[in-house]
């Protein structure tokens, strides 16, 4: 199992683009979603557990690519 860690956000983060990002490709609920954007905004660590790893990786494409920083544990 691989984890996606959420470590902090750039200038111009992409809020509802994450949100709907977690949506799409987790198949995280909105719920969720909107905790973990807000946890982060708090300049909380989030860690999310996937067992894709392609998936893992492609979400961390697109993540950084709306102002998130994050790794693959």
């Amino acid at each position: 199992m691989a984890k996606i860690i959420l470590e902090g956000w750039n200038e111009g983060l992409q809020k509802v683009s994450l949100t709907k990002l977690q949506i799409d490709l987790l198949g995280k609920s909105l719920k969720e979603s909107k905790l973990n954007v807000d946890y982060l905004l708090d300049n909380k660590e989030v860690i999310i557990d996937i067992e894709n790893l392609d998936l893992a990786n492609e979400f961390i494409n697109e993540a950084e690519k709306i102002g998130v920083i994050c790794k693959l544990r």
